[in-house]
């Protein structure tokens, strides 16, 4: 199953329910791109693990992870610093895109309650976990960002933590189907596959030719739609809305 933003959306749903109030008994780093977060709960301890490598960047709660390296990376040691014995309060997606906040209640090096959130970016080869403090900067992260390799968006311990650039594209959640699907159907020189990509957050390759096959058995140019299939790509547009919206 493809990770996009409306998968990510119930992924969210389902570790907030498990783990809302969960504190930070340990964390791991297995390699440069993963972390374990060792998670105690009044039901027992959890693994929480993150994932930042291009081909299959996620988080999950997992039965089981990567060995722990004998000397744990710097990075561990900071993020150890920081964040254990902190208290997940909650999880958050920016909107429907691939993005999580973890916000987290923690304590200082003098006993002083700050604010804490692990951002995680789901994005290919640009994924990413950071650390940012309560005043919305750059702790540190797993893939630091420079200006050679981006001159957007830096993500540099100290610096002001930015969001990806945004998409021009409509969340499902909070637009009626009748607004999605002229949207779609407003894309005329595009593949119905293609414009509802460009059209819908959080929709991925393979749920838009899904919702194309389901249509009208192809992917058929959006010019192409007889008047059956736009009725039909409204009837799936709005249940596909249902079922994002009631969980």
């Amino acid at each position: 199953m493809a990770l996009d933003g409306i998968y990510l959306n119930f992924l969210v749903s389902e570790v907030n329910e498990l783990l809302a109030g969960a504190k930070v008994d340990k964390i791991h780093q297995p390699s440069k791109n993963e972390l374990v977060f060792i998670m105690r709960t009044r039901g027992g301890m959890h693994k929480l693990y993150f994932t930042a490598d291009a081909n299959s960047p996620r988080f999950a709660v997992v039965n089981s992870v990567p060995e722990n390296p004998q000397t744990p990376p710097m990075l561990c040691m900071l993020f150890r610093k920081r964040l254990v014995g902190a208290t997940l309060l909650s999880v958050e997606q920016y909107g429907l895109d691939r993005i999580a906040f973890f916000n987290f209640d923690a304590t200082n090096e003098i006993g002083d309650r700050v604010k804490l959130t692990l951002a995680v970016e789901i994005m290919a080869q640009h994924s990413n976990v950071i650390l940012i403090d309560g005043d919305n900067r750059v702790v540190d992260a797993l893939k630091r960002v420079d200006a050679e390799k981006s001159s957007y968006r830096l993500v540099l311990p100290g610096a002001q933590y930015k969001l990806p650039p945004a998409q021009e594209k409509l969340d499902i959640r909070e637009t009626s189907p009748e607004e999605l699907c002229s949207a779609v159907l407003s894309q005329e020189n595009c593949k119905l596959s293609s414009a509802i990509i460009k059209t819908l957050q959080g929709v991925s390759p393979l749920l838009s030719r899904e919702i194309a096959y389901r249509v009208c058995g192809d992917d058929k140019g959006v010019k192409e739609l007889s008047s059956e299939e736009k009725v039909a790509l409204l009837c799936e547009i709005s249940g596909l809305k249902s079922m994002v919206v009631n969980g």
